[in-house]
């Protein structure tokens, strides 16, 4: 049966028809076609499609080799739709203006011979590739779930087997994603999250968990005491250690998230994931936008532990501002999946072993889309980030707060103060206003940085709590975007071969592991005593002792 008339096709050259632009992508367009041409749609040929050699554009010749045909699926597209221009030139029903356009692509009128050659050419690939792969799901029909059903028709013209992409395998690069480095990131933010728990245990729950305990077997009176002194032990030996570690923790974090975000932007811009496919290189391009997550998310949750732990210098919290902004840059860097032009040229020369596709593979450009857009509305990367700059600018402003420099400025201020009073009986009125003005401002900076009653402590302990949920919340954000991303590719983490860099990624954590046992094992003292020169001397004293 003959498809609905076409009063008049209208045909577009495409310059550049976007990247990337899958199989799934060409078969569609093909399939409608002909519902395109009946509302007056043009139909798009790429500029870029039916190269041949010496630099000519020839569909005629090109979409009659199959090595051409599938080497990019610029071609496919052009090749798909020969046939329908073809027919309707002979037809007469091409748009005037459109009649030169298509020959400059070389399609004529009555290239019957040809048109069938292609059809051909296209459908024996598709039939030899599912015919020897498994995944090739051979049955399905059009009311499947598949990108692209098992059939796509254009009028009388029918591709079978067209859903080629149903389970490619598309591994994520096993030095982004491989199960070792995979499961470093997984150990990364498990030890922030835990850390954070003993951290509260240690400096307040320990005093409450004692006395849930005791206070019903041995009385409230000897509950209450072995609540002080498990306190005790913890100010003295539990809480430090832990934080001593955790500083350290935080410094690997750093330098390792440092070292794997400047790593992806190099490899983003430069081009160079080796992907076996189109849906390889997408599935790397969000897992190093999930990666970059870890490059903020826990390290200004464990910053701000530090920070609550009185441990906020200049240089972790420095640190930590770098290794927050290349992380940023390489989650902005991937937001939108836009390939390098080195990795597209990379996919055109993969081979394959199917002879009627010209020794390529047909499904390197397979791609489905994206379920899970990581940094987009849905995503929460984005959130996540605005959430961590907001912390990071507090941390800094509280650190120039209650920095040195500003103690020394408010000791100026109280000298200022005093030339006030004493210059009042002064007849210089230029030098007493100068010197007003000065100390009225010099009050508010000292009133400001010295708001430390019990109202602002109890707002700052709301504020601080409120900011706990908060990262809590975005943790469980996180958690779900990478179970999701896990969920819907198909086989991102795949066996791994335990590279150089898996390896390193696993054990980067272990210096602050092995610093934690060692401290709560021997003790501060003996850990420090091998970090210092012959002639210090490492004193441990306790809180209200004199100083040494």
């Amino acid at each position: 049966m003959a498809g609905p008339p076409i009063m008049s096709l209208v045909l577009q050259s495409v310059a550049n028809h976007g990247s990337p632009y899958s199989i799934q992508d060409a078969f569609l367009s093909f399939g409608k076609g002909i519902h395109d041409a009946q509302n007056q749609i043009p139909i798009r040929l790429f500029s870029e499609g039916c190269a041949i050699a010496g630099g000519k554009t020839n569909c005629s010749l090109a979409c009659q080799q199959a090595s051409l045909v599938f080497e990019d699926t610029a071609t496919l597209h052009n090749c798909l739709q020969y046939p329908t221009i073809a027919s309707a030139l002979s037809r007469g029903t091409v748009a005037t203006e459109s009649v030169n356009l298509a020959a400059s692509y070389g399609i004529y009128a009555g290239d019957a011979d040809a048109s069938s050659t292609i059809k051909e050419t296209i459908q024996q690939c598709l039939t030899e590739y599912c015919d020897s792969t498994p995944g090739c799901a051979k049955s399905r029909t059009s009311d499947g779930d598949a990108d692209v059903p098992a059939s796509v028709c254009a009028g009388q013209l029918c591709y079978d087997h067209t859903n080629i992409c149903e389970g490619v395998y598309a591994p994520v690069i096993d030095d982004i994603a491989g199960v070792g480095i995979y499961t470093s990131y997984w150990m990364q933010n498990g030890i922030a999250l835990v850390a954070f728990a003993l951290l509260r245990l240690f400096d307040f729950w320990i005093c409450h968990v004692t006395l849930a305990l005791f206070g019903c077997v041995s009385g409230f009176g000897k509950a209450r005491a072995k609540a002080e002194s498990a306190r005790q032990l913890s100010l003295r030996y539990r809480l430090p250690n832990l934080i001593s570690a955790l500083f350290e923790f935080q410094k690997a974090q750093c330098f390792f998230m440092m070292a794997v975000q400047v790593a992806a932007i190099i490899i983003v811009r430069g081009g160079g994931f080796e992907s076996k496919n189109l849906q390889q290189l997408s599935n790397s391009y969000s897992a190093i936008t999930l990666v970059a997550i870890c490059g903020y998310l826990p390290i200004v949750f464990t910053l701000l532990n530090l920070h609550g732990a009185g441990k906020n210098s200049w240089y972790i919290l420095t640190l930590s501002t770098i290794t927050v902004a290349i992380s940023g840059g390489t989650a902005f860097n991937t937001q939108k999946f836009d390939p390098n032009p080195n990795d597209m040229a990379s996919l055109r020369n993969i081979a394959g072993s199917w002879v009627s596709c010209g020794n390529k593979n047909p499904t390197t450009f397979c791609l489905s889309p994206r379920t899970v857009d990581p940094f987009g509305y849905s995503g929460g990367a984005l959130h996540i980030f605005i959430f961590c700059i907001i912390i990071l600018c507090f941390l800094t402003i509280d650190k120039a707060r209650t920095s040195r420099l500003l103690a020394v400025a408010r000791d100026k201020v109280q000298t200022y103060r005093s030339l006030r009073t004493a210059s009042s009986k002064s007849s210089k009125g230029r030098s007493l206003t100068q010197l007003t003005a000065l100390s009225r401002v010099s009050t508010i900076a000292v009133q400001y940085t010295n708001l430390g009653d019990k109202r602002m402590r109890a707002l700052s302990n709301i504020l601080y709590g409120s900011v706990w949920i908060v990262f809590l919340f975005l943790y469980c954000r996180w958690i779900y975007l990478l179970s999701t991303w896990i969920n819907t590719s198909s086989g991102v983490i795949g066996p791994s071969n335990w590279s150089f860099g898996q390896i390193v990624g696993i054990t980067a954590w272990v210096p602050s592991l092995i610093q934690y046992i060692y401290l709560e094992t021997r003790g501060m003292v003996a850990w420090f005593e091998q970090h210092v020169a012959g002639n210090h001397q490492i004193v441990e004293y306790n809180d209200g002792d004199p100083t040494p």
